[in-house]
């Protein structure tokens, strides 16, 4: 069933645009996943590295052929952006697992990029409210002057910004997904939404766990470690995925998936 929002936002394209975003951010997961296994390493720097490339190409291409897509690089970005009927799609990574809610998403580790921010003020929601600094009041943070920015200039005024959040991690796959608006709250990258929804992944995402062999020795499963004697460790539980509702796969449990160099898994 499809939302009032999105209907508005995509019209009649809204289901079909709603199922290629999933398609999109299924192939760009395992493409990550197939890089992490194929480079047999301890660390998730082929995952990360391949997982931001490739969100931002899976969604290019799933609607190259599109009617009123526009595909925009800007100057000194590496990812092309799709604008989308006057809809800018942007997606990004806000947890490796379920124990952070959608609700508390974070854009990035860290401070946004000067072309994030620059979205977000040019295409992102009003603010409901006015945000408050040390020096007081502040009408919105001041949009960066970068090349990127100012490539965004060639989008028309009404451009809207969509996000697209989504929970995945190497062992796993992808987890969850949502699409809405959001407006950026501070430079640290917290987020208000002003609407979220989630987007099915069943006959989209193609969940399941990595071999042994691809993952971080911190991360293997129980069965895959050697030990003499002791006992069992219960193992922690994930809620399922909505894939594995939906196609009635059998419980299976899983811990989040975490590595000492976790930070490198990128956004």
């Amino acid at each position: 069933m499809l939302s009032t929002w999105a209907l508005e936002t995509f019209g009649p394209r809204a289901e079909q645009i709603r199922r290629g975003v999933a398609e999109a951010l299924a192939v760009a997961l395992e493409n990550a996943r197939d890089a992490q296994q194929t480079a047999r390493t301890r660390h998730l720097h082929p995952f990360g590295f391949t997982l931001m490339s490739r969100k931002f190409e899976a969604l290019a291409r799933a609607f190259a052929d599109m009617a009123d897509v526009d595909i925009v690089k800007p100057q000194g970005s590496q990812h092309e952006l799709v604008v989308l009927g006057g809809n800018l799609l942007f997606p990004f990574r806000y947890a490796k697992d379920r124990s952070v809610s959608v609700v508390n998403a974070r854009i990035g580790d860290g401070r946004p990029s000067g072309l994030v921010q620059a979205l977000f003020t040019r295409f992102g929601p009003r603010p409901w409210t006015e945000q408050l600094t040390l020096g007081g009041a502040e009408t919105g943070m001041p949009e960066p002057v970068t090349p990127a920015a100012r490539a965004l200039t060639q989008l028309p005024e009404g451009t809207r910004l969509v996000l697209i959040a989504y929970a995945c991690n190497a062992r796993a796959g992808l987890l969850d997904a949502w699409w809405g608006e959001a407006e950026l709250l501070d430079r640290t990258g917290n987020l208000r939404w002003h609407h979220y929804e989630a987007i099915p992944l069943a006959g989209a995402a193609l969940v399941g766990t990595l071999p042994a062999q691809a993952l971080p020795i911190e991360t293997l499963p129980i069965e895959a470690s050697v030990f003499s004697g002791g006992a069992m460790p219960a193992p922690e539980m994930n809620p399922r995925s909505p894939y594995e509702r939906a196609a009635a796969l059998p419980p299976v449990s899983e811990a989040p998936a975490e590595a000492p160099d976790v930070a490198n898994e990128g956004r």
